[in-house]
């Protein structure tokens, strides 16, 4: 058996070939973590401008969705005077051809 035969810690070429990327002797792990530490203030970058430009874009939608719903509003009221007017001349004109009686309702605006 193999792990008879080999100290605890030792590596031959056996071992290493059946590691998947065998490490460089001359591996710095300093300069690793910092290109590690510099990939993660990149992402870190990305991911907070990413959720700023997301919020601004959400409040914008949100300002223009309500704004149109005023609008909306607004032009559901002025249709509605409209006809009313139109629907009081129609009365107005109606009253004075005598086609319709006078109004049981006095002094109501």
């Amino acid at each position: 058996h193999i792990a008879q035969e080999l100290p605890v810690g030792s590596c031959t070429s056996r071992c290493s070939a059946m590691a998947p990327l065998p490490w460089p002797k001359n591996f710095n792990w300093y300069s690793f973590a910092l290109y590690r530490y510099k990939v993660y203030d990149v992402i870190w970058k990305v991911s907070a401008t990413a959720t700023i430009g997301a919020t601004i874009y959400l409040g914008v939608a949100v300002v223009q969705t309500w704004n149109a719903s005023i609008h909306r509003t607004w032009q559901h009221y002025a249709r509605k005077e409209r006809e009313r007017a139109e629907l009081m001349d129609y009365i107005r004109q109606a009253r004075e051809k005598g086609i319709l009686g006078p109004s049981k309702v006095h002094g109501f605006e």
